[in-house]
């Protein structure tokens, strides 16, 4: 079935020069690779270090556990810190990045920036087959280039958690069922369905993104009905959901470790509440931009092929229907908008496709190439710089040693407590201590959301602290935010060592 639309290469504005469009596309790329290698061994502390520190202590885990045994207490240590990290997604990263530590010889944390900017390239590439089956090539830069080089697409596809894995196989899974719809057989089904599946294995919120996706595209495309009896459908259905309900079975009733990760998940209360909606859409605009948000919108509507519009209308229902699911997540974390980035750059296709039509028939045609392009690739330098100057800015080399330092304080053998940075995962990671965490004030309060009766200080502190040897503090602003916290520390504890940033309480030597 052809229900796309015809790409007729000369009555596109870059489609007319086969190889000034490659010259475009390869610059785009290449610039898009080259931003996000960019301070490439800086630690992974700039974007949500708390989830990219527990991928790293996954991944060493993994490496050490192939090590020999001779290795001593860092083997050791490493073992335990897998066994206490909670199993959310598969750890398809994590065990990916491990293999090539075993490969290099060493633990190089750098390499997993390598490849999560390696995936989010190579989705760049689906997105743009993508959109040209769409709409044409004009689209297909315009979409390309929006998420090559948005500033928050760009520093957090280099973070080491499986989201820019799982973007790339959304966009690579969507390309591929579109061209299933346009020309159906088993084999293309066969290959969407497995590329659905594997991004929805990776990581299970791509369900609502492809889902809502095909079923726009397929009923606008096909009829319900006969979308209803189409074997072809329910087998590429079948190979979408099938691993993630394999592994999510498992793990919750055959091991019992993944039945956590649903609590905490979705607030109800919250759908009532206006103050939600007006987070979200702040959330969204300060990370993706208003105008961008509302051009995907509107170009939604905007393909001209039915089957286009049902994919594009489709792929915006799948984010509400997200955002409503993890409706305190959609606020809070920010890269629960990364798919997003590829929902806007599949909408803007049509926005593209039509934006430089009027252009192609304007004369001279080598000055308008010029300056079109002049101007494209200069608004991608713009942005590329100022990413770059704040790369320069937010270095976080120091940290590592500061870390290192602090767990040779407190002795790799204690048992610590703290209030301290990203739940406890830097001490972990850099100073070999795993750490029981108090909890800071924005975990009291979803606690709370959860229904969950506020803590009791004194009772807390004795469940919490009873065969621990320290209370360590590295969150002072947290500690004068929990004043009874602060007055039974200092009150009944001596302080063991102080420094820049920190301070040991000894729960071993009692005031009185």
């Amino acid at each position: 079935m052809m229900n796309g639309p015809v790409d007729l290469e000369n009555e596109t504005f870059f489609g007319r020069s086969k190889m000034l469009l490659n010259a475009i596309m390869l610059a785009m790329f290449a610039l898009g690779m080259g931003i996000r290698l960019f301070d490439l061994t800086d630690p992974p502390l700039d974007f949500h270090p708390t989830r990219q520190l527990r991928s790293a202590i996954i991944a060493r885990s993994l490496y050490y556990r192939s090590q020999p045994e001779d290795l001593g207490w860092q083997r050791e240590r490493a073992v335990e810190q897998y066994s206490v990290e909670t199993v959310i997604e598969p750890l398809v990263f994590e065990s990916i990045v491990a293999f090539t530590y075993r490969l290099a010889g060493s633990e190089q944390l750098w390499m997993a920036r390598v490849y999560a900017s390696t995936f989010w390239i190579l989705g760049g590439v689906a997105l743009y087959l993508l959109a040209r089956v769409l709409t044409n090539v004009d689209g297909a830069v315009l979409a390309t280039a929006y998420y090559l080089f948005v500033p928050f697409g760009i520093t957090a596809s280099r973070s080491f958690q499986p989201d820019p894995l799982m973007v790339m196989l959304l966009l690579a899974a969507l390309w591929r069922i579109f061209v299933w719809q346009r020309n159906p057989s088993w084999g293309r089904g066969v290959t969407a369905g497995l590329l659905a599946g594997l991004a929805v294995f990776v990581k299970a919120v791509a369900i609502f993104p492809i889902a809502f996706g095909a079923v726009g595209l397929i009923l606008v495309a096909f009829g319900f009905r006969k979308a209803l009896t189409n074997p072809q459908v329910w087998m590429i259905a079948g190979l979408t959901v099938l691993p993630a309900v394999v592994y999510h079975f498992y793990g919750v009733f055959v091991l019992g470790t993944l039945g956590s990760q649903f609590e905490g998940r979705v607030f109800p209360e919250m759908w009532s509440d206006p103050k939600f909606y007006v987070n979200w859409v702040d959330t969204a605009s300060d990370l993706l931009g208003f105008s961008s948000i509302l051009a995907g919108l509107l170009g939604a509507l905007l393909f001209t092929a039915p089957g286009a519009r049902g994919l594009g209308l489709g792929l915006w229902l799948g984010y509400f229907a997200y955002g409503m699911t993890f409706n305190y997540h959609i606020t809070t974390h920010s890269y629960y908008h990364l798919p997003l980035v590829a929902i806007i750059a599949v909408t803007l296709a049509p926005i593209g496709a039509n934006l430089f039509r009027p252009l192609v028939k304007m004369k001279p045609r080598w000055l308008v190439q010029a300056v079109v392009i002049g101007l494209l690739f200069s608004a991608i330098f713009i942005v590329v710089w100022d990413v770059r100057v704040s790369m320069v800015q937010e270095d976080y080399r120091h940290e590592p040693a500061y870390w290192r330092e602090l767990g040779e304080v407190l002795g790799h053998e204690s048992a610590v407590i703290g209030l301290t940075h990203d739940y406890g995962n830097r001490l972990a990671y850099y100073g070999w201590i795993t750490p029981q965490i108090w909890l800071p004030t924005g975990h009291l309060n979803y606690r709370e959301l959860k229904g969950k009766p506020p803590i009791e200080v004194q009772k807390w502190f004795e469940s919490k602290s009873g065969d621990m040897d320290y209370f360590l503090v590295t969150l002072l602003n947290q500690l004068n935010k929990q004043p009874d916290l602060k007055e039974l520390l200092y009150d009944n504890f001596a302080v063991f060592a102080e420094g820049d940033g920190y301070v040991i309480f000894n729960l071993r030597s009692p005031l009185n």
